[in-house]
C-alpha cells in the first residue's frame, strides 16, 4: 500500500493544490497530514477544507494548537502572533473547534504520525539531532515515526530495535526527488518536510510517499507558483516577511 505523507501546509494553497495534483498519479491509498494546517499563509479556509477532504488521519500541530486553544501565544514571534490572530479572525468557530479537537498522534499500520516527537508531543519537540531521535524511537513502538514541525526533510534510523542508535542523518535539499529503502533491521524516523514553507534552501514543496509493499520511502519536491503565495500573503495584509521567505525556502 503506498501513503502519501504530508505536513506544515501552513495555508499555503497554491502549494497545497500542487502536491495534490501530483498525489493523484501515483496510486496513493491512504494520507496522513502531520498538522499545521494554518498560520503563516494567506488561505487557512480553502486549505483546512481541502486537508480535511483528502486526509485519512489528521494530527494536530502547534500553530493548529495555538489557534483551536489560544494557549501559549507568549512563547511565539511576532510575527507568529500576528499571523495567528489574522487566522482566528479568518475561521468559523466550528473550524476553530475542529482544531482544537484534533489528537496529537496516530499510530496504525506500523506506522506512527505526531507533529513534532512522540516523546511528549504537547511539547511540540523539534527533532533535529541525534539525542532528539533517542527519545523519540523510546516513545513509540512502531516501525515507522513521520514527523513536520522543523519543515526540514530529515531521515534517522535506529538498528537493533532499542539497542544501538545509528546516529546517521540525511538531510535531503535541492534534489527533485529521492527515494530509500525501508530495511527490515532498522526502524525509521522521518521528516516529510514542509509543503507550504520549506526552510532547507529548496522552496519547492516537499511531502512523502511511503510504499509498504515494496518497502520505500520517497520524497518528492514539487513546483508551485510561489510568486503567487507570496503576494496573496503580503495582501492579506500579514508580515511581509512570511511572504518573502517562501521565495527562498528558509
Amino acid at each position: 500500500m503506498r501513503y502519501a505523507v504530508l505536513s506544515d501546509v501552513h495555508a499555503n494553497l497554491e502549494a497545497l493544490t500542487a502536491v495534490l495534483e501530483d498525489i493523484e498519479g501515483r496510486s496513493v491509498r491512504k494520507v496522513f497530514f502531520l498538522g499545521d494546517a494554518v498560520g503563516y499563509g494567506a488561505d487557512p479556509v480553502d486549505a483546512l477544507r481541502l486537508i480535511e477532504e483528502i486526509s485519512d488521519e489528521v494530527v494536530a500541530g502547534n500553530h493548529d494548537h495555538i489557534i483551536g486553544t489560544l494557549t501559549d501565544m507568549e512563547d511565539t514571534s511576532i510575527g507568529v502572533v500576528s499571523s495567528i490572530r489574522w487566522t482566528k479572525g479568518m475561521l468559523s468557530n466550528q473550524e476553530i473547534e475542529k482544531l482544537a479537537n484534533l489528537p496529537l498522534e496516530y499510530s496504525g499500520d506500523g506506522i506512527h504520525c505526531v507533529h513534532g516527537s512522540p516523546h511528549n508531543p504537547r511539547q511540540w519537540h523539534y527533532m533535529m539531532a541525534a539525542d532528539d531521535a533517542k527519545k523519540g524511537f523510546a516513545a513509540s513502538n512502531e516501525k515507522i515515526i513521520f514527523v513536520g514541525h522543523s519543515h526540514i526533510p530529515v531521515v534517522f534510523a535506529e538498528i537493533e530495535h532499542r539497542k544501538f542508535f545509528a546516529g546517521e542523518m540525511r538531510r535531503v535539499k535541492t534534489i527533485k526527488a529521492e527515494t530509500m529503502p525501508i530495511s527490515d533491521k532498522y526502524r525509521y524516523i522521518i521528516n516529510v518536510g514542509s509543503v507550504g514553507q520549506p526552510r532547507d534552501g529548496d522552496p519547492r514543496a516537499a511531502y512523502g510517499v511511503y510504499d509498504s509493499d515494496a518497502q520505500t520511502y520517497t520524497l518528492h519536491r514539487i513546483s508551485y507558483d510561489v510568486e503567487k503565495a507570496s503576494d496573496r500573503i503580503i495582501k492579506a495584509g500579514l508580515p511581509k516577511e512570511l511572504g518573502e521567505r517562501l521565495k527562498v525556502g528558509r
